[in-house]
């Protein structure tokens, strides 16, 4: 007996299954911006200032504010961790996707890489910019910082990039475990990236929860736009799955 695995849900109960789980997407999109709105409406009131120095001090030896609590590689694991959302290495991994887009010939959907990219970086600028939050100056940094502190854009853009290329590479792949694990390790790579900059200093943890809230909004929305496209025939769909035969 043979089994066909339908992906959109064939029949009338799947079709309403699959509007309810597109709703779903949208009802998360609009929560994290949402949240993004109200976090930033409590950052400019200074409602929320001490909790974030309680937090910085946390972090620090109370006898020397230079020290980071645990042990003595913490700084410079801290430190290479955070450069995984700097713009060098952000640059160098989506050229690297696109390189992989081009050799699987899906040109449409590299179009749409760049175009989520390029205008999540473009966002945070302008966010940043908007706001003009001063950096935390209640510890010492252990790296230098110019730009206004909210949102953090090293977890905002790594947010934007490693988590909408991790779902658009997932729309590539029909596995899945490739799947889960592709989008599983974006997620940690953006929650260590976010934690670094409290740890060094630069960013309150407020500005973090800046980051992760739009970027988060940002990929899922560009995740949704790649499932429409993909269902409207406008950008590359994944090799349909092999039929399992049971007998």
């Amino acid at each position: 007996m043979k089994r066909i695995h339908y992906r959109y849900f064939p029949g009338a109960k799947g079709i309403l299954r699959y509007d309810i789980f597109y709703l779903l997407i949208l009802f998360l999109i609009f929560l994290f911006l949402w949240s993004f709105l109200g976090l930033s409406d409590l950052v400019e009131r200074g409602r929320i200032q001490k909790f974030d120095e309680w937090v910085l001090s946390s972090v620090r030896h109370f006898d020397d504010p230079t020290q980071l609590r645990g042990p003595d590689w913490m700084k410079d694991f801290m430190r290479d961790i955070t450069a995984l959302g700097g713009l060098p290495i952000l640059t160098l991994i989506t050229l690297g996707v696109i390189g992989y887009l081009i050799l699987q010939k899906s040109y449409r959907s590299l179009w749409l890489v760049l175009i989520a990219t390029v205008s999540g970086f473009l966002m945070s600028l302008m966010l940043k910019f908007y706001f003009i939050r001063t950096r935390p100056d209640i510890v010492p940094h252990l790296m230098t910082e110019t730009t206004p502190s909210f949102p953090s854009g090293h977890s905002m853009m790594s947010a934007v990039v490693y988590l909408t290329l991790a779902a658009l590479l997932t729309r590539l792949e029909v596995s899945n475990k490739v799947r889960m694990y592709t989008i599983s390790l974006a997620i940690l790579v953006v929650f260590l990236i976010g934690i670094s900059r409290v740890f060094l200093g630069v960013h309150y943890p407020t500005d973090i929860l800046g980051g992760w809230t739009f970027g988060l909004g940002w990929a899922m929305l560009c995740w949704y736009l790649a499932r429409y496209l993909q269902q409207r025939g406008a950008i590359e769909a994944p090799e349909p799955e092999p039929e399992s035969v049971t007998s």
